[in-house]
């Protein structure tokens, strides 16, 4: 009995993204992002780009940001001689939040990024961390870490099934960013 209690448990643990403060700061009064190249550490070919854009989408189509453009923050990479997948110092954060001039910087690293085919049907996996960093001085405020399959979004038979993973990273993109807005990390004085 304690088994199937410990194996129920355990399988509902994964269904919300798992969130981290590191600061008392928080809620951060925030209006203006940045969005940092996210590392790739999986063998997903692009997977960096594509979360990248995924997560820009989505913080745009959540609230009117004030956001920084790709270009400006790859230009700053460049000249800071930080390379794309790389995780940019706190000195080098504190340099980008203060010449992007933003209140905060948004990076991330997939740890996990893949397709799988089984029995002629498309699964993909997502693990991904999203780290939230102080614009002004570059500490890090919140982590976010999250991991599903395409299959975790099933609701009846195939409905909701997620087959790709720019699907995959849309709907957990949203969920990170529901519980950001519930907890109250995002906060713009109007």
């Amino acid at each position: 009995m304690v088994g199937v209690t410990v194996l129920f448990l355990g399988g509902c643990t994964a269904s919300r993204p798992y969130l981290q403060a590191y600061t008392a700061q928080v809620p951060v009064q925030a209006c203006s992002v940045a969005v940092l190249p996210v590392v790739n550490q999986s063998d997903y070919d692009q997977g960096g780009t594509i979360l990248h854009r995924l997560l820009l989408s989505a913080l745009i189509n959540e609230r009117p940001w004030r956001l920084a453009l790709e270009g400006d923050v790859r230009k700053i990479y460049r000249e800071l001689h930080v390379r794309p997948w790389q995780q940019a110092s706190p000195d080098q954060l504190r340099v980008l939040g203060s010449r992007l001039e933003v209140d905060l910087l948004i990076g991330g690293k997939i740890i996990t990024m893949e397709e799988q085919i089984k029995g002629g049907k498309f699964n993909p996996r997502l693990k991904i961390e999203l780290q939230v960093y102080d614009g002004a001085d570059g500490t890090l405020l919140w982590s976010t870490y999250h991991s599903r399959k395409g299959t975790d979004y099933r609701k009846l038979m195939h409905f909701g099934l997620s087959n790709t993973i720019s699907e995959l990273g849309k709907k957990m993109l949203k969920e990170i960013l529901i519980l950001w807005k519930e907890e109250g990390l995002l906060a713009c004085p109007e």
